[in-house]
Formats: structure tokens, C-alpha cells, sequence
């Protein structure tokens, strides 16, 4: 296929917007700045991707202005009412609801990690139903895309890895781990029972599953209470969203005041009652021959409880400052939890009682809200998310009371993923365009969810939505599993172990579960990747078998429905008039097999495609 200058031009232009970020360090900011960052972010992201009503026209997308802009938020559930109070007490107003084509790609992004494909996109339209829209939500919910999409995030969360800097699950950890998350997704098991079985997981951690959440948080290269320290540092953040470890060195007082008021009158001491929690277990490694690879240096790690297990203030070395008990106080460590002061029942496994006290906590359900309100918005009601203040729930949160009524019904649910995430696709303020009508876009307006704020699309959705795009699917090669046809059906992201589809999805910031977060920030390699990669320019060739352009090629010559078919498996829409006279124009002008391979190029380095 050419590379005509015209070409690589327009990809450029499309694909460099795309980059917002400013650099800085994450953890070099405080909370309030990390979240004014994540502001600004969406704000540049939004006017580059959807420019509103009064901005000159865009040539970098053409979502098209919603059909009925809005004087104030319609009411479709409790979401709504309590978005749309505070829209109306400021004088904000909502832009208008998305177009059928951009509602069913990001419902589709957002639940599944895919985009529809064309025939699904034609069927949605010609659908007449008035409830459409949460048919198709409760379709996806039920879909087997589903399950992949919130594995990873689970997995995600619980940083499942083969590999960590401290720990060593091995490849048979990994995915005994991941078979775990998968069947408990899968099968709608609630998510503190998931948590509950998480934290007190013992046994084999090669074929029990549940075991690799201690083994991940094993600390290799200091005394025990390093690791105890790990895995309540660890499971306050994830499933708390308290940045505990801020006092896992030294007490509060006179460094956290603007960093986290709640923490700010917590003690050293407060810290060691959580890690003390973990102080009965118990793990040990043996030899293991892996029949794979007979020849490796391998540990299998037996998790279970030693009752005379204690955490006691008796370190000078290690990951932490010193352990040492106050004047006239013991040298062992009680357990008490961080909020509320309670302690295990009389005879209780104190991982047990742990996993009993956490998800107990209204805090646990409060931050799973967050995290997913995150997931399906771009940004939580809390920002970070793993940052809460306790001493500040009316005023940190962008809506108090919404926050609150998401975490009752979350808790009246039965803690169900599937439920919290159909309330919040099925509201008006979840499905509104991503175009600003109202009037001129202001960055203040951010908070106020006015608008869709789209965001570049998670590492292994770019990939698995080029496949389908370009009909061209991918096998990966993973230890230990079958091959697998989905980037996002990889157990971690160390995977696979074809080098060029790897390279490609790393570029792509998906993190590697450790010291790196994943990112949808946006950068020049990435758009380079997406210019010249192999697995891009391959899955575009008429050559290929199967591929889109192929089969498009083969069933008609028309430049006017070339260019549809080409819309349609691409960014899930017909082109508008405009869009549609300048590409027939364009393959009209040259070889038409090469013209249309290079339209299915420059629609893959849009920031429409790239974007959800």
C-alpha cells in the first residue's frame, strides 16, 4: 500500500490532539492538583475530540450535535436527579443525549471492551423500540465480553502478575488466579464476597487461586512485617480507597495536612493494628518442576494460618523505618481496624475476620462506586480515587449526596457489579453527547458531567478494536493457556509472547501490575505505532485474507459504499454528506484497492477511533 504525503498528513493531524498530558509525576502532586490535572485533561480531550456548537467546524470528528439540547437534565433514575440539581442551582447546562451510533460504541467500550460490529450498528439503528437502550445494556451485561472486560479490571485492581519486583506467582499462579476472577465475574458472585475470599485465601498457590493475593504482596528482601505491611497498605487503597501507606513509616501529624486531613490524626501505630491482621499467616515455598520448563528455578508458596503468629516491633532493617514499641508498651501488635476500632471474634482467623470487618465497612462499598463510576465516566465522584478523605465526605466529593445514594444501592444490590453498572449506563447523564451545545464550553464545567468526556482507549481495547475494524483477529500466545484470541483475554500484561502484537499494546500504556500504572494518556509514540506498526498496516491490505477492505472490495466498486461499509466497521457510523463526498472524491481520484486501504487507515488514526 502507498504512503501518499496527503495521507500520512491527515493521520498526523488526527492522531496528534490527541495528546493532553503535561508530564508531571502523579506522586509528586497532591490529591487536589492530581485531580485539577485529571480536569484539564478531560477539558482538552473533549473540545480536541468533539469542539462544541460556537468552535469552528472539526476536522478531527464529526459526532454530529445532539438532536434535542437540553434546558436541564431529564430524570431516567436517582443519577440524574441528583446530577441535574446541582446542574440547575450553579445555572450549568447539560448538552443534549447522544445519537443512537455514538450511545451504542460507548456502551459497548465501556461494558465490553469492544467496538460493535457493523452488522450490530445497523441493527441497533433500525431498532424502533423506545427501550432499546437498556436492551442492549442488559444485553452486554450478559455477554461473554463482558466477563473479559471486568476480569481485567478486576485483575487490574488485585495487580495479578507473574512477575513483580518482590513477588513470584509464575505463570501457574497467574492463572489459576485468573481462572478464579474470571469464574467469579462470570457467574454474578458478589463483590465483597470476591474481596472476603481474596483476603483470606490459603493453600496451594498453583492451583488455589485465591492464595496468589498473598503471594502477589509477599515481600522477598526484608523481615515478615514488611509483607503484612504490604498486604494492608495494599488492601486499604484497592478496596477502601485510603492511601494507608502515607502512615506505614511515620505518623500523620506534621506531613499529610494537605495531603489527607482523615489521615492526618492517624498514628504509625494505627497502621501496624491493620498489618497486624496478616500476622497469622503463614507462607512457605518449595521446590516445584514445572514439566514446561523442568529446568527453572521455581517456588510453589503454601498460604495458611499459624494462630501464634503476632506482629511484633522488633526491626531495624527492611523496607520501613525502625519498629520499636512506645515507653512501657509491648512489643506485640493487636489488630484493630483503621475506622472503627474492631477487633477479630474470640477463636476467629484474623484474615477472616479482616475480610468480615472490611467489606462491613460503608467505606468498602463507597470506594467500589467510585472506582466504577470511574471506569464508566473518565473520572470518579472522588478524585483520585484511591485517595478518600474520611474527615471530608461532604466536601470532597463532587456530588456528596450521589455518592451516598450509589453506595446504598450498591449495598441493597447485594454488592453486584452488574447492577451498580446498569444504573449507571441506563441514566441521561451517562448517555449524553459528547458535543456541548449549550452555549460556549467553559473547563469549569468539567465536574458538573455536562457532557460525555471521552478518553483514549485502554491499551488492549485498541487493539482488539482494530481487529474487529479490519476483521483480521489476533492469537496470542500465553503460558500455560490455549491461544488466545483477545487482548483483553490476556491474564496480565506481561502477555503474550508474540513480540510485535506486545510491543504494539505496551506502547499503549497498559501498565505491568507493579510500579507502573496503566494510562490512557495519550503520546507521539503511539501515534507513530498507529502510523507505521505491522499490525496496522497488515490488517488494512486488500492482501490479507478476510480483511475488511477485502471483503468490501470484493462485494462492490462503489467509491459511495466503500466509503459507508468503511465507516460503519471502523467508527461504528455512516459518514456524514460532508465526510462521504470528500473520501468518494478521494478514491475516485487513484487506484481504488490502495484508496480504500489508505480511508481504512486514516479512520484507524482518528482520535474518533482511538477515543471512546
Amino acid at each position: 500500500m502507498k504512503r501518499t504525503s496527503p495521507v500520512l498528513v491527515m493521520a498526523l493531524v488526527l492522531a496528534a490532539p490527541a495528546f493532553a498530558g503535561d508530564g508531571a509525576c502523579p506522586f509528586a502532586l497532591t490529591p487536589a492538583a492530581e485531580r485539577d490535572s485529571l480536569y484539564r485533561t478531560l477539558a482538552t480531550n473533549a473540545q480536541a475530540f468533539a469542539p462544541n456548537a460556537t468552535a469552528s467546524t472539526s476536522k478531527r470528528r464529526s459526532v454530529g450535535k445532539p438532536t434535542n439540547p437540553l434546558t436541564e437534565l431529564p430524570v431516567a433514575n436517582f443519577i440524574d436527579t441528583w446530577i441535574g440539581a446541582k446542574q440547575k442551582k450553579d445555572g450549568v447546562l447539560p448538552t443534549g443525549p447522544s445519537k443512537d451510533e455514538e450511545f451504542l460504541r460507548r456502551a459497548y467500550l465501556d461494558l465490553t471492551g469492544t467496538i460493535p460490529t457493523s452488522a450490530e450498528v445497523l441493527a441497533f439503528i433500525a431498532d424502533t423500540t423506545p427501550d432499546k437502550r437498556a436492551k442492549k445494556i442488559d444485553q452486554l451485561l450478559a455477554s461473554t465480553a463482558f466477563n473479559d472486560r471486568w476480569t481485567m479490571w478486576f485483575g487490574d485492581l488485585v495487580q495479578n502478575v507473574q512477575v513483580a519486583n518482590n513477588s513470584r506467582e509464575y505463570y501457574l499462579g497467574r492463572n489459576v488466579y485468573y481462572s478464579w476472577i474470571r469464574d467469579s465475574i462470570s457467574s454474578g458472585k458478589p463483590y465483597d464476597q470476591m474481596v472476603r475470599e481474596a483476603l483470606s485465601g490459603a493453600g496451594l498457590n498453583f492451583t488455589t487461586g485465591t492464595a496468589n493475593y498473598v503471594v502477589r504482596q509477599m515481600q522477598n528482601n526484608g523481615p515478615i512485617q514488611d509483607t503484612y505491611d504490604n498486604l494492608a497498605a495494599h488492601s486499604a487503597e484497592k478496596f477502601l480507597g485510603i492511601p494507608m501507606l502515607c502512615i506505614s513509616c511515620h505518623s500523620g501529624a506534621g506531613h499529610l495536612e494537605t495531603v489527607n486531613w482523615y489521615l492526618r490524626g492517624k498514628t504509625r501505630t494505627d497502621f501496624w493494628k491493620m498489618a497486624a491482621f496478616f500476622a497469622q499467616t503463614q507462607s512457605r515455598g518449595q521446590r516445584y518442576t514445572d514439566p514446561a520448563n523442568p529446568n527453572a528455578n521455581i517456588l510453589q508458596f503454601t498460604v495458611s494460618t499459624n494462630p501464634a503468629g503476632a506482629y511484633r516491633l522488633n526491626t531495624t532493617d527492611g523496607n520501613k523505618s525502625p519498629r520499636a514499641p512506645n515507653a512501657g508498651e509491648s512489643d506485640i501488635v493487636t489488630p484493630a481496624f483503621l475506622t472503627n476500632g474492631e477487633t477479630p471474634k474470640s477463636g476467629e482467623d484474623h484474615r477472616v475476620a479482616y475480610g468480615r470487618i472490611l467489606t462491613a465497612d460503608r467505606q468498602f462499598a463507597r470506594a467500589a462506586v467510585n472506582y466504577l463510576w470511574k471506569e464508566m465516566f473518565g473520572l470518579g465522584l472522588v478524585e483520585p480515587v484511591n485517595a478518600f478523605d474520611l474527615t471530608k465526605l461532604t466536601t470532597q466529593p463532587t456530588h456528596p449526596e450521589l455518592l451516598e445514594a450509589l453506595t446504598d444501592e450498591f449495598i441493597a444490590k447485594g454488592y453486584s457489579l452488574k447492577s451498580l453498572l446498569r444504573t449507571i449506563a441506563t441514566s441521561n447523564t451517562y448517555q449524553l453527547s459528547s458535543t456541548y451545545t449549550p452555549s460556549a464550553w467553559n473547563d469549569a464545567y468539567v465536574p458538573y458531567y455536562v457532557r460525555h468526556y471521552p478518553r483514549r482507549m485502554m491499551a488492549e481495547v485498541v487493539f482488539d478494536s482494530m481487529a474487529i475494524a479490519t476483521n483480521v483477529p489476533a492469537s496470542f500466545t500465553v503460558q500455560g493457556m490455549s491461544n488466545v484470541p483477545m487482548a483483553m483475554q490476556m491474564p496480565d500484561p506481561l502477555e503474550g509472547r508474540r513480540v510485535t502484537a506486545t510491543t504494539f499494546i505496551n506502547d499503549f500504556n497498559r501498565g505491568d501490575r507493579d510500579d507502573t500504572a496503566r494510562s490512557n494518556d495519550s503520546s507521539i509514540t503511539q501515534s507513530l505505532a498507529m502510523m507505521n506498526d505491522q499490525n496496522v498496516v497488515t490488517r488494512i491490505r486488500r492482501a490479507t485474507a478476510n480483511s475488511t477492505v477485502s471483503k468490501v472490495l470484493a462485494s462492490t466498486t462503489d467509491p459511495g459504499t466503500v466509503t459507508d461499509q468503511l465507516y460503519l466497521a471502523t467508527l461504528s457510523r455512516k459518514p456524514t454528506a460532508q465526510e462521504r463526498q470528500i473520501a468518494i472524491d478521494y478514491l475516485k481520484a487513484g487506484t481504488l484497492n490502495d484508496r480504500a486501504e489508505d480511508l481504512q487507515f486514516v479512520l484507524l488514526n482518528s482520535l474518533e477511533f482511538l477515543f471512546q
